[in-house]
């Protein structure tokens, strides 16, 4: 390895820590809303920097952004995972935390809607459900979702708009 190529190397793995800093969590929540379990979720999300840090010398900048890779790399894992899974979730209530002077009844609550939202999350598209899981549960921009999916931040948009009412709908349908 010539010492431009490990200039290069160097550049991209102080690129990739400063980024691990900031889309970590992002791409953990993005992961858990899909999966409904955060640990597992954190699991693949540091699986997502490790493969990421393997294949650092293939990596090359093609107009999008290497947090855009990132979460390309989080979408695979992502569905690798989906796939080994069966398609009933349980949450053991030793999962559950509960500290001193919590209301339970609102943890309770709190649990149900979101295993509520994660159930009607899987009637949407799959592009819907990328489109939520990216812009709300990663907290990342139109543009930034547009990037990764390969659609202008209009697209994006749209998909958002369509997913929202959507979601809207069937989390109150028989309410």
């Amino acid at each position: 390895m010539g010492e431009k190529d490990l200039d290069e190397r160097r550049r991209k793995e102080e690129l990739l820590a400063r980024l691990y800093d900031e889309y970590y969590d992002k791409i953990a929540r993005y992961i858990s809303i899909r999966i409904g379990n955060q640990a597992e979720a954190e699991d693949i999300a540091g699986e997502v920097f490790l493969k990421a840090l393997e294949s650092l010398d293939s990596y090359q900048e093609r107009g999008a952004p290497m947090q855009a890779w990132l979460f390309k790399i989080a979408h695979n894992l992502l569905v690798d995972y989906l796939r080994k899974v069966s398609k009933q979730k349980t949450i053991p209530i030793d999962t559950l935390e509960i500290s001193d002077g919590v209301n339970m009844e609102e943890i309770v609550e709190r649990q149900l809607q979101s295993e509520k939202l994660s159930q009607v999350m899987k009637q949407l598209t799959p592009a819907q459900r990328e489109v939520i899981g990216l812009r709300f549960f990663a907290g990342l921009t139109s543009t930034e979702v547009g990037e990764i999916l390969g659609k202008s931040s209009g697209a994006v948009r749209e998909m958002q708009s369509a997913a929202v009412k959507s979601l809207r709908k069937l989390m109150y349908e028989g309410s």
